[in-house]
């Protein structure tokens, strides 16, 4: 790997760990300010005098910057505490999740990508024609329906109407497919908008002129020369949209009883199982920072110039 881009990456490294730190100090103090964390760990016969006690067995009753390097120094080392539903280390009870919701966020990405690309490609070539219309119509339509009613839809018209894959669960593909697609759909309509917009753009150039008159046919011109291009807004958008597809992933978790990170982490809020919550923001946080620092990487690989600027 060159220098500068060593450089590069190490430069973003550094600016993850900044970001991990403050989304560690946000989810401490947010939880610190919802609730007394002694209270919701113990039983609520307890005394206020063991209620005390356990508060400063734990370093509660510290100062905050004192209880957050103490949190921050546990939690460097992978602990969280222990979970009070499950009775085992909080952070291994959200990592035996994050495989499930990982094949269903990427099987979502795949899918989305899978409709938008075409979709979004047809879209520019046909600009101002039925086709255009239709593509921008349905992806309209896509942005406006939530994934909490697609998933119900899915399910009473797929799973219950004609019975032909599984109403919940995981464990097999066919229990990936109602929940990828729900989740791929929610993506595809702003991907489709970036590919286009971006395509229009591309098509405007004088290298792209210059292939239509060499005598390639637009299918060569399109893969050969405008899609490169045109992706660099798409890995963009792809970085502000991890956070959103994560949320999706929750969202359609708990629709479809999918048995990843997003149904665990409704069931710790409810029972106010604080240790599997801190687990669940900072795993969360970790893969959403590690993605955006590959999407980075990314850029140098279709553009090498935006190394330098970065």
């Amino acid at each position: 790997m060159p220098r500068s881009a060593v450089g590069f990456v190490l430069r973003r490294l550094a600016y993850q760990g900044v970001v991990l730190v403050g989304v560690a100090f946000l989810v401490h103090v947010l939880i610190l300010l919802s609730a007394d964390p002694a209270q919701a760990l113990l039983p609520p016969t307890t005394s206020p005098e063991a209620v005390e006690a356990f508060r400063r067995a734990q370093g509660w009753d510290q100062p905050l910057p004192v209880q957050f390097a103490t949190f921050l120094g546990r939690a460097v080392q992978g602990d969280f505490g222990t979970s009070i539903r499950f009775g085992q280390p909080a952070l291994a009870v959200v990592l035996e999740r994050v495989p499930a919701t990982l094949t269903l966020g990427l099987t979502g990405l795949a899918v989305g990508l899978a409709i938008a690309f075409p979709l979004g490609s047809l879209a520019a070539l046909r600009r101002g024609t039925w086709a255009d219309g239709a593509v921008r119509g349905f992806a309209v339509l896509g942005a406006s329906v939530p994934g909490f009613v697609l998933g119900q839809v899915l399910i009473l018209v797929v799973a219950v109407g004609l019975r032909a894959l599984p109403v919940s669960g995981g464990g097999s593909v066919a229990h990936l497919v109602l929940p990828g697609l729900v989740v791929g759909i929610a993506s595809t309509p702003g991907l489709i908008r970036i590919l286009r917009a971006s395509l229009l753009e591309v098509y405007g150039r004088d290298y792209i002129r210059t292939a239509f008159a060499k005598g390639l046919s637009p299918r060569a011109v399109l893969l050969r020369h405008a899609l490169r291009n045109a992706a660099i807004p798409v890995v963009s958008f792809l970085a502000f949209d991890i956070a959103a597809l994560l949320s999706g992933v929750v969202i359609v978790e708990r629709v479809f009883a999918y048995p990843g990170m997003g149904s665990l982490a409704v069931q710790a809020i409810s029972g106010r199982d604080l240790p599997v919550i801190q687990a669940f923001v900072f795993v969360a946080a970790l893969t959403i920072v590690t993605t955006n620092l590959l999407l980075d990487v990314a850029y140098t690989r279709l553009d090498p110039r935006i190394r330098g600027r970065r």
